[in-house]
């Protein structure tokens, strides 16, 4: 007799923290906060420290009224570490590392850049660890994005499935994706050159348990859009471990979902979680600026 599915329970540890120059509001139980009492751009050498750890037990952090300015943003972006690669875009005028996500109010379109559930660039030898992104305009309702912890979905398995998965590697690749971009789309989505756009195809084997370089945590490395197989499996024995665990960490139970303003700025760790923003304001325009910080080999 089977059991109706209960939502997860038990271990939920996104409690605020309070350091000297501000302190966190959580926005949900499995992660996500605010950060309140700072402008990002005023913060010093510990409290860039205080932010990172911040980060990194939130796993996604926002910050309301900052308004930064292109010089602002990558000024900031930088404090975090290396830019990353970008495989998509070449940044604005003067500003390569600064990088525009925009949708015109007259734009309709099937699909959207980062409309499924993702981390940034997982087809890239070495991915990127941090995005930041900020908003300018945005429309009065929908362009929200969601975000899930991958690390509290691993711990919320059970210890028989986590033990079949250590030591698989997942192959993430941007195929697919820029296939279906291109039929729904005509070649709109694009790399930035032919590298990226080969190294796109290939893609990389990554760990698909991989530990967190500053903390040590665990987190499964998955993405319903470039997750393509994993290492030694027929496409048909992964794709039913792949969509599960896509379908395990999207549960409500561990996701976050913010509802932007403009002038705010929010940042997430591709190490530890997904996200998506949905295609759902039609009609409206929407202008964000992300910037992304380099990671290490996903070990």
């Amino acid at each position: 007799m089977w059991e109706v599915r209960v939502s997860p329970s038990g271990e939920f540890g996104n409690h605020p923290l309070h350091f000297a120059q501000f302190h966190t509001a959580p926005l949900a139980a499995a992660m996500g906060a605010e950060v309140v009492g700072v402008r990002l751009t005023e913060l010093d050498e510990q409290g860039l420290a205080d932010f990172k750890q911040a980060l990194y037990h939130h796993k996604m952090l926002f910050i309301r009224d900052q308004h930064l300015t292109h010089a602002e943003h990558e000024a900031w972006a930088a404090r975090l570490g290396p830019f990353a690669v970008d495989a998509y875009t070449q940044g604005v005028p003067g500003h390569r590392e600064v990088h525009p996500i925009i949708k015109e109010a007259q734009t309709s379109s099937k699909a959207l850049f980062g409309g499924g559930w993702h981390t940034d660039s997982p087809f890239l030898p070495i991915p990127p660890a941090i995005t930041t992104l900020r908003q300018v305009e945005g429309p009065p309702y929908g362009g929200d994005t969601t975000w899930a912890n991958c690390a509290l979905a691993l711990r919320h398995l059970s210890p028989a499935y986590r033990e079949m998965l250590r030591g698989l590697n997942v192959w993430m690749s941007a195929a697919n994706n820029f296939a279906t971009q291109e039929k729904l789309l005509g070649g709109a989505i694009q790399f930035a050159d032919r590298e990226q756009f080969e190294q796109g195809q290939r893609g990389t084997m990554h760990p698909l348990i991989r530990k967190h370089p500053e903390t040590g945590e665990e987190s499964l490395y998955i993405c319903d859009t470039y997750a393509a197989g994993i290492e030694g499996m027929t496409s048909h024995e992964a794709k039913p471990i792949l969509d599960y665990l896509v379908a395990h960490a999207t549960q409500h139970a561990f996701t976050c979902r913010l509802r932007w303003e403009p002038g705010m700025v929010a940042l997430w760790d591709n190490r530890l979680t997904m996200h998506l923003g949905p295609n759902d304001y039609d009609g409206y325009r929407r202008e964000m600026y992300r910037t992304t910080t380099a990671g290490g080999v996903a070990e």
